[in-house]
């Protein structure tokens, strides 16, 4: 569809576009009129007309049931009534009470008139119709009495009832009116009112229009409808949410409810005096309708006056279109001839002149670029020829002379060719100075290593002499100890030289105790034993004194053996010590020896690594410049294929622009413009030449 739009011509896609446009404003100018008005409408019959006729509605209900509240009113209150129930209601007053409630069925035209007289021990139903006065009893437990029980349960003043009763078939609505005078038993002496006919009610409600098909109907407390106006969709307002929603006794409630596949309008509005809900409905199609039919007739309208706005458009995109047309024909008659002498002309002073005088511009400066390539061309066949006898190859198109063999091209292959060998050379030496660092590395390693054990041997021959010097301060300290020692043992053999002597007197002491005890005879026996003690203990004495002296003795031959031989070690390691000395004093002067060693190993394979490094940077530009020389060559060849390459272009390019008309040829005859109205295919009648 795009390339159908793109292929049509410029006046077609005016004339749709135009088209469209007026289609399109129509359409959306009517659909917003009928939205507009149908929401107004609606609004209007939502907001004002329905609440208004529901109100209307209630009030006219209202004024036809007042004579029979009124009279059913009057009825249960009348003294007469009151005091013949009072008096137990006597048979003989019957004919009175028929008068009375045969009064109040001729005066309101009702259909029945019913007294439920109570005077607090029987309960009397009295129902007058046609004439006729009926009466029962009343039973609680009767079904046909539940009315009277409920309506009393209520308290309320008075009710409407939708009923039967024991003596009529007919379904009538009663109005329920009771004594304001209560009996012994405490309820009303009596409950009167009248039976409206439902045919009546009906007639009334489904009297009541709103539009065709809008209808009216009465509803209980509970939403369920009970007197119909007619066909009607809603039979319980409880039934959804949306239509219990409309269930308040104290304002008009109105909505758009969408019920059994309609669209309605619904209003609910409660009536005090009948204690119904009245229920209004209107389809919302009967309003919506006839705006429809409307807009139906508008749009049939709108595409009269749009196919008549077509019918005038046509010829306007014509003669729109015509400078657009005549201006194509100039611009393909140029392209066609290449004749950049011709200029366009129009008579439009708008848009379209400014772009012909815009174009003739362009055509100029073509014409002067052109003739610019022209000779910008021919000046880049020269500088190609001259660049390639430069590069100095033989031409396709010519052969060059011998004395120019020596060209550029050989001179960068030969230079290529000695970085090549120079390259060579230094990769030998690069190899041999790796050797050489390799092998100082492992001499400096090999110094290094020396150097840490002359260190190490240094420092454990100092250790060696500080044990030296500690043995020798405790083989000295040990020789003083000794000496001491053998001084107190000497001191020991005198004091065991007294306690010998002191042994001898005990002995001698304890033989002249035992010489008196045995001249004592008798008394002396105790001390002869003793002196025998002291005896024995003395020669103990004695003989461990004597044990002590030889211990003794060999102690302290012993420690004179010891003193020797520690002073025999004590020479030994000072002798030991000079000797560790002089031995420290050599590892000193290896260690610095071999410092120095190391220090002269590293300088040789720092100095050497330097080397290496710089022959090998040597050898990464030597293989640049060869790559760089290779490139070079490689470059001067495609230098003069591409010298070659821009002859030949600057040949097509000189072909081409010989196509061009860039002058005003002589003799080319003028063109002139035939009016307005030339045809399409013609010669362009508009191309002048350029001046």
């Amino acid at each position: 569809m795009r390339s159908f739009w793109h292929r049509s011509s410029l006046r077609w896609r005016l004339f749709v576009s135009f088209g469209v446009l007026l289609a399109g404003t129509m359409l959306v100018s009517l659909s917003l009129q009928s939205g507009f008005y149908s929401q107004s409408r609606v609004e209007d019959l939502l907001q004002q007309e329905l609440p208004t006729q529901l109100e209307r509605l209630r009030a006219e209900i209202a004024l036809r049931l007042a004579p029979s509240i009124q009279a059913s009113r009057s009825l249960a209150a009348s003294p007469f009534i009151e005091r013949w129930i009072q008096a137990g209601m006597p048979e003989a007053d019957l004919p009175l009470i028929e008068a009375e409630m045969s009064r109040v069925h001729a005066l309101l035209n009702a259909g029945s008139v019913f007294l439920a007289a109570s005077d607090g021990q029987r309960m009397v139903y009295h129902h007058y119709l046609d004439g006729v006065l009926k009466h029962r009893l009343m039973d609680r437990d009767h079904a046909d009495d539940a009315w009277y029980f409920n309506y009393l349960a209520t308290g309320a003043p008075y009710e409407l009832n939708l009923d039967t009763d024991s003596f009529s078939d007919a379904l009538q609505v009663y109005v329920n009116y009771s004594s304001p005078i209560r009996n012994a038993a405490g309820t009303p002496f009596s409950v009167a009112g009248v039976g409206l006919d439902m045919r009546y009610l009906a007639e009334m409600i489904g009297a009541y229009r709103l539009g065709d098909t809008g209808r009216a109907s009465l509803a209980n407390r509970e939403g369920l409808l009970e007197v119909r106006g007619g066909e009607v969709l809603i039979q319980d307002l409880g039934a959804t949410p949306e239509l219990r929603a409309l269930l308040d006794r104290d304002q008009v409630r109105v909505g758009e409810i969408r019920h059994a596949g309609q669209d309605l309008l619904v209003g609910v509005i409660w009536i005090a005096d009948l204690q119904r809900y009245l229920v209004v409905e209107v389809p919302r199609a009967e309003f919506l309708d006839p705006i429809a039919r409307q807009l139906g007739q508008s749009l049939l309208i709108g595409v009269l006056l749009l196919a008549l706005s077509l019918l005038l458009l046509y010829p306007l995109t014509v003669s729109l279109s015509r400078p657009l047309v005549r201006f194509q024909q100039q611009l393909k008659h140029i392209t066609q001839t290449l004749d950049l002498s011709q200029r366009l002309h129009t008579n439009d002073q708008s848009e379209l002149g400014d772009l012909a005088q815009q174009t003739n511009r362009l055509l100029e400066r073509l014409s002067s670029t052109i003739q610019e390539i022209v000779s910008g061309s021919e000046r880049l066949a020269e500088s190609a020829s001259r660049l390639a006898q430069t590069a100095g190859l033989v031409s396709r198109r010519q052969l060059l002379s011998p004395s120019s063999n020596y060209s550029m091209a050989a001179a960068v292959e030969q230079m290529s060719a000695a970085v090549v060998e120079i390259t060579t050379t230094m990769e030998e030496l690069s190899g041999a100075s790796s050797q050489i660092a390799e092998h100082s590395q492992s001499v400096a390693d090999a110094a290094s290593l020396t150097l840490n054990h002359g260190q190490k041997g240094e420092a454990a021959m100092q250790q060696l002499l500080q044990g030296m010097a500690e043995i020798h301060r405790d083989t000295a300290q040990n020789l003083q100890d000794i000496s001491e020692l053998s001084a107190r043992s000497q001191q020991i053999g005198k004091v065991m030289d007294f306690i010998q002597t002191l042994a001898d007197q005990t002995r001698l002491i304890a033989f002249n105790a035992a010489l008196e005890a045995a001249s004592a005879g008798e008394f002396g026996r105790r001390f002869s034993v003793v002196a025998d003690e002291i005896r024995r203990l003395a020669d103990s004495v004695t003989t461990s004194a004597r044990e002590i002296e030889d211990r003794i003795q060999d102690i302290q031959e012993t420690v004179g053996r010891l003193v020797t031989t520690s002073e025999k070690g004590a020479n030994a390691i000072q002798a030991s010590m000079q000797v560790s000395s002089l031995t420290a004093d050599d590892l000193h002067a290896l260690v610095g020896a071999a410092s120095q060693t190391s220090t002269a190993a590293r300088q040789i394979s720092l100095s050497t690594r330097q080397q290496q490094t710089a022959s090998g940077q040597v050898v990464a530009a030597l293989r640049d410049i060869s790559q760089a020389s290779a490139q070079n060559a490689r470059s001067v060849r495609e230098i003069t294929d591409i010298s070659e390459e821009m002859i030949d272009l600057s040949d097509s390019l000189n072909a081409l622009t010989q196509e061009f008309r860039a002058q005003e040829r002589p003799g080319s005859p003028g063109m002139t413009d035939h009016g307005p109205d030339a045809g399409a295919d013609t010669p362009d009648p508009s191309i002048g030449q350029a001046s």
